[in-house]
């Protein structure tokens, strides 16, 4: 109170006194009537309500035309104690005139105020005793008074708010405070809330929901569709002013659904009353702030300062956002504008300075790729029609392989959509992009032409832009060339873009490291297309161990994050104690932070997918040297355990989908093979790529050579071979197994002549003594297998498995079981290793029977026979003495083990519902009785348990 009475004179001195005795506006002191068209929103009462009963104040906060005083006002209609209301103006922030009107309201609500009082104020003489004797009567008041203050934010005057926040804190419970106000209210808020003595209703409380939209225009006489109103109460956000205004206009609207696609149209009321009620009334500076900064759905103070020029413009979006509910923090320095307000904002500054959009949207541009935000970078100078520029971000920060090959989270490819096709351009980056958004999209041509554009423009660049755009260019036509199977041009890409790769700073690469990946995979490929098997690995390898070096750095980095949040989050708390309204923005809004979630989720998926795809690569390279184990675990890594961990209408990668069907197929466990080939052909749709898909190929005749389809076998290696150059190795291999394939069709001069095409190699040998073998000519294929059973310890283990039972077959054949059986143990302990079936299924004819009169062979290698032989054929398995029964509760039924089968060979739920064309729900029923009847938790648990019980 001593400041208060301090600062009279001052006071006197500012304004002019007012009369004793002037009149009192009676419209000022009566709560306005309730029109008939207001719809009652009881949430809206009871949440006033249950302010006014627990807490001495309670403030409702929103923009000009929110609903505060109609939501006030609808609460006091139906309130059954007495309200005081007094509607506040600019003419108002003074004590002499506030403070008559505080009276007059409470003395007509029927609080006993001493007549004393009437001629009074606070600037008179006696103003501390005024304030003690006002508060000392509301404190005896019974019962009850609320105080409305209908529009606070007009009141700054220190000494009214110091008055007004000593009568409420000494007049006891006795008196309850309500004030609208369209920003916090100058009184000390902190202190209520630390007290428990404040109830906040913000905009988003009194915001109208769709259905209360819907009684609102019903209330008018109008009706929208289900679309039409959930679309029109988006966009005005609730905001009450605006439905209202919405409501008048359809009246005279023909078409109703059409109007709310046009709601903001210039000169419509809703443009007017923004216009008037909120931008015109903001000094210039304000304005100016507000129109170039509403080309950003958010933005941040810094940015204000880039897009304005103005130093001070940061400071103004910080107080814009304290004093503008249009104006909302959504955390983390970020703001975002009412989505209407937005929309005039936009329409005025077209209208207005239509010459300056397309440099804002290029300073917007800048601002993003600084803050490396580089989709919002290349939207806005999509958006100023700088295609230029747009490509220009994309490849200065290489990141061109986001366009090559975009997945779930990424949104650069979209930016470029609008990107205009057969336009002249001078600089090279939008033909670069142009091209790797046409490989993407799976038009080689296109990409061709636009490359050859680009080459002819980069000797024109600076030297500063010349690595990264050489860089780019090799890369796309890199993968371009090994999709169109042209080695020789994937191999001159790759020559070009590694010495660049090695130019760019390491700390540039790790933004985007997809860039390096394609660079070092294209090379792999490369090797692989040449047969250099083990260099490609090597390639592979090192570029796995580098992604998980960086991993490891991440997840360090990661926990100190961690850390560094749960210090922010208590912040935060803290904050959001002190200032709920910014907690309440930032739930309420909260749109940059869901961004920034949302842009984390992507950078993760995208580290994942870079990992990936080194694993995938690399398990391909693998199953084609025959380490299936390895290759099954690094193919694991790179393909989702099961499709809800996959993007709809995504695929994995096809090499490691390709490598798990060769992984299967090698260990006949064929309903996985087709499983993971059938995903591996959608995949290839998508990103075609030669040698993998004629990989697949050689995978499904082998496929189909173990289902006994020799015919079509031979089949599939013919289309494997179509329509490009096959590289030796591959021709190779192919023809090892059309060989057999026309062995097994009885077609004895094809298998030769198949054979011997394949060359010279062991495996080659092998094969072509295999097809003497079939013809009957022991002796010459005894003849052309000894060199490879001579050097039989260096080969590779599916070589000298062919090798080995090739020899078998012929010493049984001969007569020589001992040698025979020797050489078949030898086989099988080959096989043993990586479960090595397949070579044994394409031997069953005379396999099998050798193997029913060795029981003690079989046993010796139950589990790698068990699913050629089948259950009936296994001699009984000894058990030990201290082992104990696995218990079945009751014997499985045939199709339960059918189920259990294919689950076993690693098909999910769908997968196997296909196999065996039955429903999903079916396969789990049965799943859930294996479960039961195998005493198992899981699949895993219940193949295991099966096998031991040799039921599998």
């Amino acid at each position: 109170m001593t400041a208060h009475v301090a600062n009279r004179a001052s006071a006197r001195t500012r304004r002019p006194m007012a009369l004793v005795g002037d009149p009192i506006l009676t419209s000022k002191i009566t709560a306005p009537d309730v029109p008939a068209w207001a719809v009652q929103r009881q949430r809206i009462t009871d949440l006033i309500a249950e302010g006014t009963r627990w807490c001495p104040l309670t403030v409702v906060t929103g923009p000009p035309g929110a609903g505060k005083t109609m939501a006030v006002a609808l609460w006091a209609a139906a309130e059954a104690g007495p309200v005081a209301w007094v509607g506040l103006d600019e003419f108002d922030n003074a004590p002499d005139v506030f403070w008559p009107y505080v009276v007059a309201a409470l003395h007509r609500s029927g609080v006993a105020v001493p007549k004393t009082l009437h001629g009074l104020s606070p600037e008179g003489d006696h103003d501390d005793g005024f304030l003690l004797r006002l508060t000392a009567a509301l404190a005896a008041q019974d019962p009850p008074v609320t105080l409305v203050l209908d529009d606070l934010h007009m009141l700054t005057d220190p000494a009214v708010l110091k008055a007004l926040d000593f009568m409420l804190r000494n007049a006891g419970p006795a008196l309850r405070l309500v004030v609208t106000s369209r920003m916090d209210p100058l009184l000390p808020l902190h202190r209520y809330r630390l007290a428990g003595q404040l109830t906040e209703v913000r905009a988003s409380d009194i915001a109208f929901s769709i259905a209360e939209a819907g009684q609102l225009l019903a209330q008018h006489g109008q009706t929208l569709t289900a679309d039409s109103l959930e679309n029109l109460t988006q966009r005005t956000e609730g905001w009450a002013a605006g439905l209202r205004l919405a409501a008048l206009s359809l009246a005279t609207h023909p078409d109703p659904g059409q109007f709310v696609k046009e709601l903001m149209a210039e000169g419509s009321p809703l443009i007017c009353y923004l216009v008037d009620e909120v931008l015109n009334i903001q000094p210039p500076q304000v304005r100016e702030v507000l129109l170039s900064t509403s080309i950003l759905q958010h933005v941040r103070a810094d940015a204000a300062v880039d897009l304005t020029g103005d130093e001070q413009a940061a400071g103004i979006l910080v107080s814009l956002a304290r004093t503008n509910s249009f104006v909302q923090p959504i955390g983390s320095g970020w703001y975002r504008y009412h989505t209407l307000f937005a929309e005039m904002l936009r329409l005025k500054l077209r209208h207005e300075h239509s010459d300056r959009v397309a440099l804002l949207h290029q300073r917007a541009a800048r601002w993003y790729q600084r803050k490396g935000m580089l989709a919002d970078a290349v939207e806005q100078a999509a958006r100023a029609g700088d295609w230029p520029l747009a490509a220009a971000t994309v490849i200065d920060e290489l990141a061109i392989g986001q366009l090559i090959d975009p997945r779930e989270g990424q949104r650069l490819a979209a930016k470029f959509a609008g990107l205009p096709s057969g336009q002249a351009w001078s600089q090279p980056g939008p033909y670069i992009v142009s091209a790797a958004v046409a490989l993407a999209a799976g038009r080689p041509g296109s990409c061709a032409v636009a490359l050859d554009a680009a080459d002819r423009l980069l000797d024109h660049l600076p030297a500063e832009q010349e690595a990264a755009a050489r860089l780019s260019a090799a890369v796309v036509r890199l993968i371009a060339s090994l999709r169109a199977g042209e080695l020789m041009s994937a191999a001159d890409a790759a020559d070009i873009a590694e010495p660049l790769l090695s130019r760019i700073p390491a700390w540039q690469l790790a933004r985007y490291p997809e860039l390096t990946r394609h660079v070092r995979c294209g090379r792999a490929a490369v090797e692989l297309w040449s047969g250099h098997l083990e260099e490609a690995a090597r390639i592979l390898e090192a570029g796995l161990s580098a992604e998980a070096a960086a991993d490891r750095q991440a997840e360090r980095g990661d926990r100190n994050s961690e850390r560094a949040d749960r210090n922010s989050e208590r912040a935060d708390r803290n904050s959001e104690r002190a200032d709920p309204n910014s907690g309440g923005a930032d739930r309420n809004g909260g749109g940059a932070d869901r961004d920034s979630e949302r842009a984390g989720r992507a950078d993760r998926d995208s580290e994942r997918a870079e990992r990936d795809g080194w694993a995938g690569q690399l398990a391909l390279v693998e199953a084609l040297r025959g380490r299936l184990s390895r290759a099954a675990e690094l193919a694991g890594q790179a393909v989702p355990a099961d499709d809800a961990h996959q993007p709809p209408g995504q695929h994995p990668d096809a090499a490691p989908l390709v490598a798990l069907a060769w992984v299967h197929v090698a260990r006949n466990e064929l309903p996985a093979a087709r499983a993971f080939l059938k995903q591996a052909d959608a995949a290839l749709g998508e990103s075609p790529d030669k040698l993998i898909g004629a990989v697949a190929y050689l995978v499904a005749a082998r496929g189909a050579l173990a289902e006994g389809r020799a015919t079509v076998a031979a089949q599939i290696i013919t289309r494997a071979r179509s329509g490009w150059l096959v590289p030796a190795w591959l021709d190779q291999q192919l023809s090892l197994v059309e060989s057999r394939a026309w062995a097994a069709a009885g077609d004895v001069r094809a298998a030769l002549a198949a054979a011997e095409r394949a060359g010279d190699s062991a495996a080659a040998v092998v094969t072509l003594a295999h097809a003497r073998a079939v013809t009957g000519d022991s002796d010459g294929a005894m003849r052309v297998l000894a060199p490879a059973l001579a050097a039989c310890h260096q080969l590779p283990d599916p070589v000298r498995l062919y090798a080995l039972l090739t020899d078998a077959r012929l010493r049984y054949a001969s007569g020589d079981s001992a040698r025979g059986r020797r050489t078949l143990a030898s086989a099988l302990r080959v096989a043993e290793r990586e479960q090595l079936r397949l070579p044994l299924v394409l031997e069953r004819d005379w396999l099998e029977p050798a193997l029913r009169r060795d029981p003690e062979l079989v046993d010796t290698h139950r589990r790698l026979l068990a699913p050629i032989l089948g259950r009936e054929q296994l001699p009984a398995p000894p058990r030990a003495r201290d082992q104990a029964p696995v218990l079945v509760v009751e014997p499985l039924t045939e199709r339960e083990l059918e189920v259990l089968t294919h689950v076993s060979g690693m098909l999910n739920t769908a997968e196997v519902a296909d196999e065996m064309y039955i429903s999903v729900n079916t396969v789990k029923t049965h799943l859930r009785n294996i479960y039961r009847k195998l005493s198992a938790d899981h699949r895993n648990e219940a193949v295991r348990r099966a096998r031991e019980l040799q039921l599998i």
